[in-house]
């Protein structure tokens, strides 16, 4: 089979030839019809994500070595099943659910699957869908997406449950209409964040971003406000259109930046909820009686569970709008998307088909 891969960390992929995997026991064999380009995957190419303060986190830590197939947003055709695996699988498509778990450790006992202590985590831990074949360990993982466009619903393995997740972190507060979310980043996340925030919600909705394109993107989508994140009173153009309502009550992060928690924080109103979802890295510095003062909460939220995925792909196979921009290219452009997405040059997602 082909697969385009890490051989050295922060050079280009390359095209391989490699063994087509056999299924053994449970597994099932699934010839990729298409798969995401994630911006997680520019740290795994890197080979390390940024602490702050010159820290960083090697990947090999994690017990991932070169050569290495990442993608962890597959669509994919059954085309083989292990001798305990459902046959009747055979020639059907799915969306796979690729944050595989061990279900024995504390964070799976406690039900949260997608931060397991012993992962095994397809195109991040183990070979993933940058190929045209991948082994899935069980079909639970596979999840049918009904006529759902196939380039739209691998994106939902990702980006779409990261955001549908860190929204369900807010949510409970029954936000109306008076209500205002801040979401940071109009890439694929925060444009994936607009459509499903508009469809869960009442709330007024402000975008910030560095790139008035993408902001004019998610202003089409169904954003009430737009604002130049690294404008110098962008927090104050955020609180003012916020004001109209109850204020700011909260702010999702999907870039991950110091500047961006601290825009995020700066904005909210009092007991308001600022999630971080984004990894692009760095460390903040945080003043900590305002933390009391102002009864802020700060959430970490990372990607979703299995059962969110499937709520998820419900939601959009019932109607749920997501009109995200979507671009097709060929698996061999693979370090071409990477480098665009990279430069900040795509507007939406970029998916790879082999």
């Amino acid at each position: 089979m082909k697969s385009m891969q890490i051989l050295e960390w922060g050079k280009p992929l390359e095209m391989r030839d490699v063994e087509t995997p056999v299924p053994q026991g449970k597994q099932i064999l699934i010839a990729v019809e298409y798969c995401g380009v994630c911006h997680s995957d520019l740290h795994i190419h890197e080979g390390f994500f940024d602490l702050g303060n010159g820290v960083r986190f090697p990947i090999s830590e994690r017990g991932v070595h070169p050569p290495f197939t990442m993608g962890h947003e597959p669509v994919g055709r059954v085309v083989a099943v292990g001798p305990k695996a459902n046959p009747e699988l055979l020639g059907r498509s799915f969306v796979i659910y690729p944050w595989i778990s061990c279900e024995g450790c504390e964070p799976c006992l406690n039900g949260l699957t997608q931060i397991c202590d012993a992962p095994k985590i397809i195109g991040t831990r183990v070979d993933g869908a940058y190929a045209d074949h991948i082994i899935v360990p069980d079909e639970k993982f596979l999840v049918d997406y009904g006529d759902i466009n196939p380039v739209l619903a691998c994106t939902l393995a990702c980006s779409g449950l990261t955001v549908f997740s860190a929204l369900k972190k807010i949510l409970p507060q029954k936000l109306g209409g008076q209500d205002t979310i801040l979401i940071i980043g109009a890439g694929g996340l925060g444009l994936s964040a607009v459509m499903l925030a508009k469809s869960l919600s009442d709330a007024q909705i402000v975008i910030a971003d560095i790139d008035q394109t993408k902001l004019d993107t998610a202003m089409d989508l169904g954003a009430n406000k737009s604002v130049l994140s690294n404008s110098k009173n962008a927090s104050e153009q955020i609180k003012a259109f916020a004001a109209a309502g109850n204020g700011l009550a909260a702010s999702l992060d999907f870039v991950g930046l110091p500047q961006t928690m601290q825009l995020g924080l700066d904005s909210l109103r009092k007991g308001g909820v600022h999630v971080h979802v984004g990894l692009f890295g760095g460390a903040h510095q945080l003043s900590l009686p305002p933390l009391s003062f102002r009864m802020l909460q700060i959430k970490g939220s990372y990607v979703g569970t299995l059962e969110e995925f499937k709520e998820l792909i419900s939601l959009v196979r019932n109607g749920m709008r997501m009109e995200l921009p979507l671009e097709v290219r060929p698996l061999a452009e693979a370090n071409v998307a990477l480098n665009d997405l990279r430069e900040g040059e795509i507007v939406g997602r970029v998916v790879l088909k082999p």
